[in-house]
């Protein structure tokens, strides 16, 4: 089960923002209260900003969170050359950070957004509060060639709107777990109404091109990140995952200075931080 609102209840909503970084234009959603601590989320391969949503609406009275659409997806533009290699989403990272002032906060990665999030840290690691890594570690494990895979098996588009919720429902089992009114608006997040009435996702087709071809890109080396991070950082790992397993979660910790390690029962990967056993664990290390 996880923690949503009821039917019915009104929900807050962020501001819908913009800020060209790298020649690019960078959409992102702000959830307000600029005078408390900032933080910052960065999403998986296959989200957008909107996977946080239910993650800011509990934490938003504490920070001011930011939640950016990574070039290529939800409503960031797509990159004329293609250029989506983790280089490419870390200088991303770091330009938006600068855009907005943001001399220290605290980071959030999600899967892929994990990776940028480590890899950030290891040139600019002094200027981090906090870091959450969500599912997700400096190896590779099994889940990348799946979810490479699914990627490349799912329709370009769809006839409906409901069409697609049924498409995404069936190939996550923890989307499935969400209330209609939640995979509704996380599907808006990835999903386009095209002219002839059809669904589209907001994924750009030579990002998925690229990883299908080429498979996943190569990681960076973190765990010399890790070693040498200096602030406190929180691994959550699904305890259902194949892209983070126990024994590398486990590892993770035991090489940060500071960390933390929250297991999130009967979840696959990732989890979507609104779990009862996620919230704890991030209502405990970010000192609520």
């Amino acid at each position: 089960m996880t923690a949503e609102p009821t039917a019915g209840a009104a929900l807050a909503l962020p501001e819908s923002r913009s800020v060209t970084v790298n020649g690019l234009r960078l959409h992102y959603l702000d959830w307000g209260n600029p005078s408390a601590p900032a933080l910052v989320a960065v999403h998986g391969y296959t989200g957008s900003a909107d996977s946080f949503n239910g993650f800011a609406r509990r934490f938003r009275d504490r920070f001011h969170i930011v939640a950016v659409d990574v070039r290529g997806h939800g409503e960031s533009e797509w990159s004329p050359a293609a250029a989506y290699r983790y280089a490419d989403q870390v200088s991303d990272l770091a330009g938006f950070v600068d855009a907005l002032a943001l001399a220290r906060f605290t980071l959030v990665g999600t899967s892929m957004g994990g990776i940028i999030a480590m890899a950030y840290a290891g040139t600019h690691g002094d200027r981090l509060d906090r870091l959450v890594i969500n599912d997700i570690g400096p190896d590779a494990e099994p889940g990348s060639a799946r979810i490479t895979a699914n990627v490349s098996a799912r329709p370009d588009d769809f006839e409906s709107f409901g069409a697609a919720l049924t498409q995404r429902a069936a190939g996550s089992a923890n989307l499935a777990k969400r209330s209609i009114e939640n995979q509704r608006e996380l599907a808006r997040g990835v999903l386009r109404e095209q002219p002839n009435g059809r669904w589209a996702w907001k994924l750009d087709p030579q990002y998925v091109i690229q990883r299908v071809q080429n498979g996943a890109e190569p990681r960076p080396p973190l765990w010399p990140v890790l070693e040498g991070l200096p602030c406190p950082a929180l691994v959550l790992w699904a305890m259902n995952s194949d892209v983070l397993s126990e024994a590398q979660a486990k590892r993770m910790v035991a090489t940060l200075r500071a960390g933390t390690l929250v297991a999130v029962p009967d979840t696959e990967h990732a989890p979507s931080l609104v779990e009862p056993a996620a919230v704890d664990g991030l209502e405990r290390f970010l000192g609520a």
